[in-house]
């Protein structure tokens, strides 16, 4: 039965097989599911699909070490080239791949469930591999690929009433217990953080006052924060590099004399130094102080029944930075979207697809409300 390798498999632990100056991981990932299984073929086309694909990973390693892109995009390369490219293209004769049989696969990929989006990235992955294919004159032309549409949902950000209730909730449940665990279920939070700490409060703040991602929350040290008073007065955020976006980040003036307090609480219990973590300065595995910070946002979104956003989309700790954005489109005033977009390191196609086309009437409130003057409106 074919293995398909997992979206979250950890590429770094895979055993390292040499390749001329530089080396990259081989091995073909573990099963985690398989949503049409296939017979593994044994056809000289599947054998020479095999090597095609590692001579692309080949490739694309040697891109990672040259930082031209980062190590989660060559292992997202990797699962779609094993997993789903591999599964259908190693049953098909690869010589004579044309245009009918792309859409095919774009089929195929339709009845995996994916959506729009995701078959655009499989799309784009089998482009490389089709361009390699080419130069190898395995095929003679590059077929034409079909058209996808995608349809890009709003992103579940909260309204200002929401937001100001989560808030309140978080202060109201300070120092309380989490008790609702249910029968059966694994408890994996540590007993320090199943009472609600007083800086979850913070945290949600913290987010929407500075734009910044809850991957950033983990990363986030004292060294990365510089207060600059003038004119303005802001934070400047130096956060490390996340998707190819380097730039510092501005924050609204409230964030000042929060990031204070915070500061000074941590200085408290003595992890308020540079090389300290702002949020959880205790956990030491950052990967899992993310974990809590998302549960315990969880717990309160479960206590207002704000789990679920108007679209039937579920929100997270992600949603307090698309809450940021949009705050910004509907309350900043005349901001333009490259402002925006840069401050939140992100482009301005984002904006535009996820933020600003779903506000167009609000954003506008005022030019709808208005009326000529001297006519009676009936």
């Amino acid at each position: 039965m074919m293995r398909v390798v997992a979206a979250n498999d950890d590429f770094f632990a895979h055993p390292m097989r040499k390749s001329g100056p530089t080396s990259h991981p081989v091995r073909w990932g573990a099963a985690v599911h398989t949503p049409m299984p296939l017979p593994w073929p044994h056809q000289p086309d599947a054998e020479l699909l095999r090597e095609l694909i590692d001579k692309l990973l080949e490739h694309e390693w040697v891109r990672v070490l040259r930082d031209e892109i980062k190590p989660d995009s060559y292992r997202m390369t990797k699962t779609r080239l094993e997993g789903f490219i591999y599964q259908y293209f190693s049953n098909q004769q690869i010589r004579l791949l044309d245009a009918e049989m792309m859409e095919e696969f774009v089929n195929y990929l339709g009845q995996q469930k994916l959506s729009g989006p995701t078959i655009k990235g499989y799309l784009a992955v089998c482009l490389k591999l089709l361009r390699l294919m080419h130069r190898k004159k395995v095929i003679s032309q590059i077929p034409l690929m079909p058209s996808v549409r995608a349809n890009y949902k709003p992103r579940g950000a909260f309204t200002l009433t929401e937001y100001r209730l989560i808030v309140r909730r978080a202060r109201e449940l300070e120092g309380e217990h989490y008790q609702a665990w249910g029968k059966g279920k694994k408890i994996w939070i540590k007993d320090m953080y199943q009472s609600m700490p007083k800086q979850m409060n913070w945290l949600i703040r913290f987010m929407v006052y500075t734009f910044i991602r809850p991957g950033d929350l983990r990363h986030l040290k004292h060294k990365h924060i510089e207060i600059v008073r003038g004119q303005f007065t802001y934070l400047r955020l130096t956060l490390p590099e996340i998707k190819r976006h380097s730039t510092p980040m501005i924050s609204l003036p409230p964030a000042v004399h929060l990031y204070q307090k915070i500061l000074a609480e941590n200085l408290s219990i003595g992890h308020g130094s540079p090389e300290d973590y702002i949020f959880f300065p205790l956990e030491e595995d950052r990967k899992l102080a993310l974990g809590i910070a998302g549960w315990l946002f969880n717990w309160i979104l479960n206590e207002l029944e704000f789990k679920k956003g108007p679209h039937g989309k579920d929100r997270s700790l992600y949603s307090l930075r698309h809450t940021a954005i949009t705050f910004r489109l509907l309350y900043g005033g005349k901001i333009d979207l490259l402002t925006l977009a840069k401050n939140a390191r992100t482009s301005v196609e984002m904006i535009e697809r996820f933020y600003a086309s779903t506000l167009a009437a609000e954003a506008n409130v005022s030019l709808l409300h208005s009326r000529r003057r001297g006519k009676k409106v009936v």
